[in-house]
């Protein structure tokens, strides 16, 4: 399947691929922004989700796949948190205009991986110009700031916010997904149980917090799978993941 790559601002960074519907469309079709992880690292890549971005744009959607500043990569929590809005922004523009259809902006969603989750999560609770119809979260980090309440440090995650915790407890706040509630979009979480870099109870804190706060989730655990499984096409975690994103866009 072909893809374009788009700009969507100046920087290295900023760019992302588009991969449409192979079949002629004559109508608007929905959009999916994704946003991969690693940590905020610039070790990682958009490349994690080329797969996932594949498999859903062969079931009908639009797929926009965005690389982002990243830790060693010309960003931290300024540049990330700005990217990741203006990559969202680019939608009805240089994104669309890559659609010969164009994009149906009323059925647009969000859906990201480990630190990606907790960005889509996070964006979705923004004042945009538009807002996604629903935000998917793949093992996200969906609480950055609970491990400072308690007293523990995170090296990656001061590396994130350029200070420790107990220097600047509402920026951490700012960011997490969990202390944000409510947002007024619809989440899913989807969480291996034998995850050992984000435990589930992560998501499960945030869907405690939410649905406290009026939000609509939706919590799916997964038995015997792991971090890792979202990256891996015959999982349970990719098919219920697919599932989220396209329910009610896709036949």
């Amino acid at each position: 399947m072909p893809r374009t790559r788009i700009e969507y601002g100046s920087e290295p960074q900023q760019f992302g691929h588009l991969y449409v519907p192979d079949a002629p469309v004559l109508d608007p079709v929905p959009v999916v922004m994704q946003i991969h992880g690693g940590f905020w690292s610039g070790d990682y890549h958009l490349n994690l989700g080329t797969t996932f971005a594949l498999d859903l744009a062969r079931r009908g959607v639009a797929v926009w796949n965005i690389e982002y500043r990243r830790l060693g990569a010309g960003g931290a929590w300024p540049e990330i948190s700005a990217d990741v809005m203006a990559a969202w922004d680019a939608i009805p523009g240089p994104v669309a205009a890559g659609v010969p259809a164009g994009l149906d902006l009323d059925r647009a969603r969000v859906v990201g991986h480990s630190a990606g989750g907790q960005l889509a999560v996070w964006l979705a609770g923004q004042d945009l110009s538009f807002r996604p119809e629903r935000a998917v979260s793949q093992a996200g980090a969906l609480d950055m700031a609970t491990a400072g309440e308690r007293g523990r440090r995170i090296r990656y995650i001061e590396e994130l916010f350029g200070v420790p915790f107990d220097e600047d407890p509402e920026l951490y706040r700012s960011a997490s997904p969990r202390h944000r509630v409510p947002i007024s979009v619809p989440v899913t979480c989807i969480h291996g149980m034998e995850d050992g870099q984000v435990p589930a109870v992560v998501s499960g804190r945030y869907r405690d917090a939410a649905v406290a706060a009026g939000d609509e989730v939706d919590l799916q655990l997964v038995e015997g799978e792991d971090h890792f499984a979202f990256l891996k096409s015959d999982t349970e975690c990719w098919r219920l993941s697919r599932e989220a994103v396209l329910d009610g866009l896709s036949s």
